[in-house]
């Protein structure tokens, strides 16, 4: 069975309309509306110059001063103004716009008078020399050439409505084939991610197909992921929450005091645990199920590293950790309530991995390939097998080392909501860079 082209289709059905046609003589007749309406806004102002040549000084006086020539609002509204031939202004009307005086050969021209474009018609009279100029606001041509295009659009409109209806009919006709994979796809069950096959479409839906069954690859492979952290989450979960059964049932059946308090003690922070797991786990939920920044705009990186800092004084003081912000100002497109967790967690990580005495600091840097922020304590660094896995979901550095391992992987998903990356190395310590593209 031979597949006929599905650009073969369409090709052949809209070819019958005539669609360039119709937008060819519309084009047409419009660019012929206007050159004659120009035509016809000349010929009216050459008729009133020829005119008012017939008349004397009295005469001409009396013209100027018409109605016509006094409101330039209404319809065939014109202003005049007369010179002798040496450029004395003669006459001009009251409420005219004052015409600059030009000897030049040129008769017709374009000039902003009064704030507003004006038909000018200059000519001279050949017995006596004198200059008389004549204008029109160029509003009263744009609005007959509205006027005009409007008679005409309509029935164009009409054409086009119907033009529009066969067009309609043509792809329908043409886009059978896809209306039936579309049917296919619809009438599977929720869990069926087998490949839609690619015998009997056209060709030009084949790569189309083979996007959709790469598409399925990769939801299965998203729910794959999905079932993975549900049974790690379920894990991590699992044992704070059977420490903190443990520590109350110690401290249910201890009957010393201090040993009953102790335990309580551990149950609390358990507690505390669990519940910044439990946070953690949130927040990935939510941005795991965000396609880009909401609410993205320019906010100061060097004023939400700054803020961060202040909110982890009290911890870092505690812990005997010396803290510091270095460079300015810098703008980033992006959402600050993201940036600030991502902050949050990047000081959380070097505050628990930094010891008493040591230093935790914060670098805002900007150069031509974007804008960076660096998060570097004086910690003990990791080795470079063990950099390559910071970011992934539950990796801990190190069994001894604190934390549920999604601090990390928190800012990784923020930074690549926000178009940027986030890279570890060990420099005196860990040193955490923040990389945003360049700003447009």
């Amino acid at each position: 069975m031979i597949r006929r082209s599905l650009r073969q289709r369409l090709i052949v059905l809209l070819l019958a309309v005539l669609a360039p046609v119709w937008l060819l003589v519309a084009l047409l007749a419009y660019r012929y509306t206007l050159q004659e309406v120009d035509e016809l806004f000349d010929h009216q102002l050459e008729q009133v110059a020829a005119t008012f040549f017939l008349l004397d000084l009295s005469q001409l006086q009396a013209a100027i001063d018409a109605p016509g020539f006094q409101h330039f609002d209404g319809d065939d509204a014109f202003a005049a103004q007369l010179w002798s031939r040496d450029g004395q202004l003669l006459l001009r009307g009251e409420f005219a716009p004052l015409i600059p005086f030009d000897a030049r050969p040129q008769r017709l021209q374009t000039l902003a008078l009064q704030e507003e474009n004006w038909r000018v018609l200059r000519v001279q009279e050949p017995a006596s020399g004198r200059w008389l100029a004549v204008a029109r606001p160029l509003h009263e041509r744009d609005e007959l050439a509205a006027g005009l295009a409007v008679g005409l659009g309509v029935p164009w409109l009409l054409s086009l409505l119907l033009l529009v209806g066969l067009i309609w009919w043509a792809i329908g006709r043409g886009l059978a084939p896809l209306a039936e994979l579309s049917r296919q796809i619809a009438g599977r069950r929720p869990d069926d991610l087998a490949p839609v096959a690619a015998e009997a479409t056209p060709l030009e839906a084949a790569a189309l197909v083979s996007e959709i069954n790469l598409l399925l690859r990769r939801v299965d492979a998203a729910l794959e992921g999905e079932r993975r952290f549900t049974a790690d989450a379920s894990h991590e979960l699992r044992t704070p929450l059977a420490a903190i059964r443990a520590q109350v049932e110690v401290a249910a059946a201890e009957p010393d005091p201090a040993a009953r308090q102790h335990a309580l003690q551990q149950a609390l922070l358990g507690i505390a645990r669990a519940t910044r797991l439990t946070e953690q786990l949130l927040t990935l939920a939510r941005l795991d199920h965000l396609d880009a920044v909401p609410d993205a705009g320019m906010c100061d990186l060097h004023a939400l590293a700054r803020e961060a800092l202040v909110q982890a004084s009290p911890r870092a003081l505690q812990a005997g950790v010396d803290v510091a912000l270095e460079g300015e100002a810098v703008q980033v497109r992006g959402a600050p309530e993201l940036l600030s967790l991502a902050l949050r967690n990047l000081i959380d990580n070097a505050l628990a991995h930094t010891p008493a005495g040591g230093s935790l600091t914060l670098r805002v840097l900007q150069g031509g390939e974007g804008v960076q922020l660096q998060v570097q304590d004086s910690g003990t660094g990791l080795p470079a097998e063990q950099l390559a896995r910071l970011g992934e979901r539950f990796y801990r550095a190190g069994s001894l080392r604190p934390g549920s391992g999604l601090g990390l992987s928190i800012v990784r998903r923020v930074m690549a909501l926000h178009g940027g990356s986030v890279a570890f190395h060990s420099q005196a310590g860990l040193c955490a860079t923040l990389h945003f593209p360049p700003q447009l």
